[in-house]
């Protein structure tokens, strides 16, 4: 798991590395390692996605006078909220307990999942065809995201450059000459990541995730790697979980989860008030 964390807190630096200078102008992106974990930034956007922070505390290197430097880091920028993943490790409990105690909420979060690489792969139903993206296809790669994420049109630039990055793999599922699915791979050592995972609406449900689920774990084994893992939303009653069962259908465990911790002003602020007004420090 601290090799997982690791992971992710790498590739979120290595994302926001690739922002384009001239979107970067406009949204004043940061990013700043803060003990072992990473926090990203982004001014012009309340987006969770774009102002959270991942991987704090898995080296149990987190201190608590670092959540009032996180909270503070975002006020300053004028920001009204943001997220902390919980990540597994060491000290879990206690970073839990120091959000908790600042007026942090739970909301949702991610389930992290676990594969043998080595494991056999279940028969697969399907009549897609996958493939490795090829330079000519990452637009072909964009566009599935962006009609699937719907991220703004000036951050189109960013998911080209992302396309492009060296250590990435992208793998796209067709039905027949037509682009319906995508999904990419990095490898770090014996350890493979399974994620950007994207089918268009019209064509869910004809097994395209799961095929290019099975299509990169073969390349992940190929390439040497033991384990692989993934994210996914954690499971939530009455709200689609595709991916969820797909990973658990071709062999992944679910091993941990990254809850998210939310910080929002208002609420800080209330709690403030509340503190004043009855002479003790709030709850």
């Amino acid at each position: 798991m601290r090799r997982i964390e690791a992971m992710n807190v790498s590739g979120a630096e290595r994302h926001w590395a690739l922002i384009p200078p001239d979107l970067a102008r406009r949204v004043r992106p940061r990013v700043v390692r803060i003990g072992d974990g990473l926090l990203t930034l982004m001014e012009k956007s309340d987006a969770l996605r774009m102002n959270r922070v991942v991987g704090l505390g898995h080296r149990g290197a987190a201190r608590e006078s670092m959540i009032d430097t996180l909270i503070a880091t975002y006020r300053d920028a004028g920001l009204q909220r943001f997220a902390v993943m919980l990540a597994p490790g060491p000290q879990r409990a206690e970073i839990e307990r120091w959000l908790r105690k600042r007026g942090f909420t739970h909301k949702g979060g991610h389930a992290v999942l676990l594969r043998d690489c080595r494991q056999p792969l279940p028969p697969i139903a399907t009549t897609v065809r996958v493939v490795r993206a090829r330079r000519a296809d990452r637009e072909a790669v964009v566009a599935i995201h962006a009609a699937t994420f719907r991220p703004p049109p000036s951050r189109m630039g960013w998911e080209l450059a992302a396309a492009a990055a060296p250590g990435y793999e992208h793998y796209l599922a067709f039905d027949g000459a037509t682009p319906i699915s995508v999904g990419s791979l990095r490898v770090d050592g014996r350890v493979a990541w399974l994620g950007g995972g994207a089918t268009l609406t019209g064509w869910r449900g004809r097994g395209a995730h799961a095929a290019l689920i099975a299509a990169r774990l073969r390349r992940a084994a190929r390439r040497g790697c033991i384990w692989a893992w993934a994210e996914t939303a954690l499971p939530v009653p009455g709200r689609p979980q595709g991916s969820f069962r797909n990973l658990l259908r071709l062999g992944f465990l679910r091993v941990a989860d990254r809850p998210a911790f939310v910080w929002h002003a208002a609420g800080a602020a209330s709690r403030r008030r509340r503190s004043v007004a009855g002479g003790r420090p709030g709850r």
